[in-house]
């Protein structure tokens, strides 16, 4: 029986080992997804070495490593070429769905979320952005309902003014006059400022 599972076993690879090396980045290309790298074994430099399946893909889950930082390649014992196995320190991570669905990447300064060309998200350092920025910053609620109960609330005094305020024969309307000045006219209402209102923190567009 184990004859037979070793006969499949080299069958499947075809009686190639695979070996793999520790490496040292020395440069990594995003737009082709390889990175050049040196062994620490002191052997040849490795170049053009993929950091996924298929090179020529434009989608899929992508870690690019740091320069200086280290990388196992693993590849056939043939001189197939690499691919990087496992990664020690990146500087950017890509993972794409599709060229036109989900897109996300995250590296030093954020992380981004896209849905096609019109929805997206970015979390940085400044803050969180909701389809840009272009609306300014989220609405405060509580600070938008005192707002609003406070222009509420004058409208209700004023109303009470007028419900409790009798008419007096040819005054001329001095009577109300007076009732609404001495307490209500006189105290004006305050000019609402953005920055009472706005989250600087979630902006959106």
């Amino acid at each position: 029986m184990n004859n037979l599972k070793e006969a499949i076993r080299l069958l499947a690879q075809g009686e190639r080992q695979i070996v793999s090396l520790v490496c040292k980045v020395d440069a990594v290309d995003k737009t082709a997804r390889t990175v050049d790298c040196t062994p620490l074994d002191e052997s040849a430099p490795l170049l053009g070495v993929n950091l996924q399946a298929n090179q020529g893909s434009t989608f899929g889950v992508v870690a690019f490593p740091k320069v200086g930082s280290y990388v196992v390649v693993g590849f056939v014992a043939d001189g197939a070429a690499g691919v990087v196995l496992l990664t020690d320190e990146v500087e950017s991570i890509e993972v794409v769905i599709s060229g036109d669905t989900a897109r996300i990447s995250a590296d030093k300064d954020g992380v981004r979320a896209l849905m096609g060309d019109d929805i997206g998200a970015e979390l940085t350092k400044e803050g969180i952005f909701l389809n840009g920025d272009s609306f300014g910053g989220m609405v405060k609620v509580a600070e938008l309902t005192k707002k609003i109960n406070g222009i509420e609330q004058d409208i209700n005094n004023l109303k009470s003014l007028f419900a409790s305020w009798t008419p007096v024969v040819q005054d001329g309307g001095a009577a109300l006059k007076t009732a609404v000045c001495a307490s209500w006219a006189t105290s004006l209402l305050s000019l609402t400022q953005t920055n009472e209102l706005e989250n600087e923190k979630v902006k959106h567009g």
